[in-house]
């Protein structure tokens, strides 16, 4: 038995020939970056609750067709999949305001390591909005089919986490700490203050910029020079002003010797357009994960993780 609000059970028990209750597939896809996608799996916009809640409605907009393989739930802890099929069409665009199509978007990777929900939606016409809704199924999205009028994406369940068969640490040459993680043990550096693990100052830490002209989804130009090479390489780049507002990405590369202006490379796209020269972003430094970085850069030598004298398996042996 699945928990409803008291306003779905009510309508689930009037079922009948005299009320017309319909029922939609709802995506929601939560990225990486920060963005959260709502699409109805219907030719219908609706607003709907989320499953066992009467409020916030949350606005799921007319998307490209949507739909699914069969859902099958059962005890235990096999790894449940599910095909989510996006065809081309008209509203092929990620998001309302965006500029991105779905296949340009899976193509640079923005669904990766992505979150996905279906939840059951149930109302009653003419009526767009959702009475209560129910989760069917939540999973991490997989490997994706890439094709000219449809895109296959592969969403297995969470408990396939429990698949993976690894060591939390590895001894290994490079750190295998979470760059600026806190906690006993953990790396700790302060990467928007600039202060390692002792509360040490190393003035490599948050930075805000404005994006010069010529910026675009994929490149943003600044006149920011970090007083390290390489320092921010590795790194976040949030965005805190425009259509992207509250969205991350992770920086490839900080060239500073770009011709004319300093420019950031990202691994992923924006979802939305950059405005030169008036959207704002924030800079936190990366890490290659060497001692050398460690030590040299980020004076943070203490909380390295790594274990640089190890042996090659062949001496080992």
């Amino acid at each position: 038995m699945r928990p409803v609000t008291d306003a779905l059970a009510t309508l689930l028990a009037s079922w009948g020939p005299d009320v017309d209750i319909k029922m939609a597939d709802l995506y929601t896809f939560t990225l990486q970056g920060g963005e959260i996608l709502h699409y109805s799996g219907i030719q219908t916009a609706l607003s709907a609750p989320a499953p066992n809640t009467d409020s916030p409605l949350f606005y799921f907009a007319l998307g490209p067709p949507i739909e699914r393989t069969k859902i099958t739930e059962k005890i235990g802890l096999d790894v449940g999949t599910i095909d989510v099929t996006v065809y081309a069409g008209p509203n092929d665009l990620l998001a309302l305001g965006g500029s991105l199509s779905w296949q340009a978007a899976l193509h640079a990777g923005l669904f990766d390591g992505a979150t996905c929900e279906v939840w059951r939606a149930y109302f009653v016409p003419p009526s767009t909005t959702v009475t209560g809704t129910i989760e069917r199924f939540y999973g991490r999205v997989g490997d994706v089919e890439i094709g000219r009028t449809k895109t296959k994406i592969h969403v297995n369940s969470l408990t396939d986490f429990l698949t993976v068969q690894m060591p939390r640490r590895l001894f290994m040459a490079g750190c295998n700490l979470i760059f600026g993680e806190p906690g006993v043990g953990m790396c700790s550096y302060d990467r928007v203050n600039g202060k390692n693990a002792l509360g040490t100052s190393t003035g490599i830490g948050q930075q805000t910029i404005t994006c010069s002209a010529g910026s675009n989804q994929n490149l943003i130009y600044t006149t920011f020079v970090p007083s390290v090479a390489g320092s921010y390489d590795n790194g976040t780049i949030i965005c805190t002003s425009g259509q992207n507002a509250g969205y991350s990405r992770t920086i490839g590369r900080l060239d500073p010797s770009f011709n004319p202006l300093p420019a950031i490379y990202f691994l992923k796209p924006w979802v939305f357009p950059v405005v030169a020269g008036t959207d704002q972003f924030n800079l936190l430094p990366g890490c290659d994960h060497t001692l050398p970085t460690c030590t040299n850069v980020f004076k943070n030598q203490l909380r390295y993780g790594g274990f640089p004298d190890i042996p090659p398996p062949e001496t080992a042996i």
